[in-house]
């Protein structure tokens, strides 16, 4: 209560009330005080001045669950879904067992090795059942898979891939479909596009196409993984020496630094520097990606407010909805056939939706909401300078 008479209280829900008196008569009344809230104590001093103090709001958490942005675009390789999809009783096992020793080693660090085992384990397993008939095998190519519009050919083996994720990672490759000539890579277009590398084993491919799809490689020269695999799969013959040197050398070519300082090391000391999010982001949001032609984007998603050009091979890899859109054939093969696929979502805009664009495309996680903080300050800087433009 102030010396005059008047009274500030502040109530549960955290609003502060000051009761003074009306102007036009001699009552009392209460009056909401603007701009404050989450209050928890109200006080006065010996002047009368009063004061409110309150709590600031600690936003709860957000978590995300689910596969990173990573995880879900090293499952677009053709290879890897195939594999995941027939995999037998003994890859189970395996998957099993390397799990358990992930749990148990997860203090170790990043020389850790048991994750690099494992994936190694897999790749040597595609390679050994491989098959380039189409006929109804584990590897049988008879239809494009995930969309893959491209193959990589190393000796007889033709790996699937999609020219929309290499030329985003490997800006270079563009240039060789358009006619670039370089000594180890060569493109032609005969029975369908084609880059054909010229390497010592088709596992430098397989390792190529797994930093490029998912910012990681397997580290099959360090020894503690060499020994294994060679053991184990002595009937791949692999020059462990020669694929890593012949890596190394792809890198070097395609301008892959993050991957190239990996491969500097003997040994597993480190992971590549990730840089898949930044060049997705910068597809996104390119004039390129939004442009009418150019031909990575083939999918128009109509909002409310906007239309949005979007690629279906990285739509189809992060959402399961666009997965289940883009494998029915039979519907989306004429549609992209005329340009693109046009999908009406009028009842969305592009407010909401740019944070799940920002999702698909940027694999944000911990910084996703820091959209709607920023919106908050847009709005009030611009509330501030209407008001100081005000002549009232």
């Amino acid at each position: 209560m102030g010396s005059d008479g008047t009274v500030i209280i502040c109530t549960h829900s955290g609003h502060v009330f000051v009761r003074q008196r009306v102007k036009s008569g001699s009552g009392l009344k209460f009056r909401r005080i603007p701009y404050i809230q989450r209050a928890i104590k109200v006080a006065c001093n010996e002047s009368g001045a009063f004061a409110a103090v309150r709590v600031d709001a600690k936003a709860t958490p957000i978590p995300l669950v689910g596969r990173t942005l990573e995880e879900d675009l090293a499952l677009l390789q053709p290879h890897y879904r195939r594999f995941e999809n027939q995999m037998t009783a003994e890859d189970f096992e395996l998957r099993a067992a390397a799990r358990a020793e992930d749990e148990e080693d997860e203090d170790e660090g990043s020389n850790s090795v048991h994750k690099d085992l494992s994936s190694a384990n897999r790749l040597c397993t595609i390679l050994r059942r491989w098959r380039n008939d189409t006929t109804d095998t584990l590897f049988a190519w008879s239809a494009p898979l995930l969309g893959s519009d491209l193959h990589l050919v190393v000796g007889e083996n033709a790996i699937p891939a999609h020219r929309t994720i290499l030329a985003l990672r490997i800006p270079l490759v563009t240039k060789i479909i358009k006619g670039t000539q370089l000594d180890r890579v060569s493109y032609t277009n005969l029975d369908g596009p084609k880059l054909s590398l010229d390497v010592c084993h088709p596992l430098v491919a397989l390792l190529l196409l797994q930093y490029v799809y998912a910012d990681d490689v397997t580290a099959i020269w360090d020894p503690r993984v060499a020994r294994a695999i060679q053991t184990r799969f002595a009937d791949l013959n692999l020059p462990i020496a020669q694929i890593k040197a012949d890596l190394r050398s792809l890198a070097d070519l395609f301008g892959l630094t993050p991957l190239s300082t990996v491969l500097e090391s003997a040994s597993k000391v480190q992971i590549p520097q990730k840089t898949l999010s930044t060049n997705l982001r910068t597809f996104f949001t390119s004039t390129y990606a939004n442009s009418a032609t150019g031909g990575a984007c083939d999918v128009v998603i109509r909002l409310a407010d906007k239309e949005v050009s979007c690629s279906s091979v990285i739509l189809r890899a992060r959402c399961p909805f666009f997965e289940a859109m883009f494998a029915d054939r039979d519907w989306t093969t004429e549609r992209l056939d005329q340009g693109s696929v046009v999908v009406d979502m009028t009842h969305l805009r592009w407010r909401p939706m740019r944070m799940v664009f920002r999702f698909i495309h940027e694999g944000l996680e911990d910084d996703l909401f820091d959209y709607l903080r920023e919106y908050h300050v847009v709005s009030l800087e611009m509330s501030l300078t209407s008001r100081s433009r005000d002549p009232r």
